[in-house]
């Protein structure tokens, strides 16, 4: 068994559920092995509270990535007993048949990065669980009549994400997961991190990124 799945879950996401983790981590496939990367969500703010410099906020915002995946690591059965550190500590975790749950792992990464490196490495699918349902042309919030694409070229969600990559501060996609995504073709999905959603992601409605 290998893994191919790799879902990459905001840190808000694990928050919002703590008072019901255990269908949280349960609502996960559970006949499959999994690679979850999580964010640090709200926590991000101790990094915006230090005058540090980028690579020292990254630093404070992995530890906070880590502290969420020990959290869904402890609630879960049949899942690799460590968060892993390394892209080789990944690999060795992945080997071990086992699902495997992680933070980030090296400055200057968000958990969408991370999650697609980790999928390049297993050579997986990904799925980006947020907050909203897919991509959608403009900040749905903010513009009633935003278009939501069912799916996306890469080049096209290039132009949407190509901005700035500061610590803690990142859009539903950021622009460097999509470099990778885009360097070794990586099947992608974004979609609402509802729990029918996670335990089913090929099924959700959601925004497919499309390689030409």
């Amino acid at each position: 068994m290998s893994i191919s799945k790799v879902f990459a879950v905001g840190g808000g996401i694990i928050q919002d559920n703590l008072e019901d983790l255990e269908e949280f981590v349960s609502s996960f496939p559970e006949d499959e092995q999994i690679a979850i990367v999580t964010g640090a969500g709200s926590l991000n703010r101790y990094q915006s509270a230090v005058s540090g410099n980028n690579g020292e906020k990254d630093l404070i915002g992995i530890k906070a990535t880590r502290l969420h995946a020990q959290t869904v690591l402890t609630e879960m059965e049949n899942v690799y007993p460590e968060v892993p550190e390394t892209p080789e500590e990944v690999q060795v975790a992945a080997g071990s048949g086992k699902s495997v749950i992680m933070g980030g792992l090296v400055p200057g990464y968000s958990t969408d990065a991370v999650a697609a490196t980790v999928a390049e490495l297993l050579d997986a699918d990904l799925y980006i669980a947020t907050t909203v349902d897919g991509i959608y042309s403009e900040d749905p919030e903010e513009v009633s009549d935003a278009e939501k694409f069912e799916e996306i070229s890469v080049e096209k969600l290039l132009e949407i994400t190509g901005g700035a990559n500061e610590p803690g501060v990142y859009s539903v996609v950021d622009e460097a997961a999509v470099r990778i995504v885009e360097r070794s073709g990586i099947e992608t999905k974004i979609f609402q991190a509802d729990l029918e959603n996670l335990s089913d992601p090929e099924s959700a409605e959601g925004t497919e990124i499309i390689h030409r």
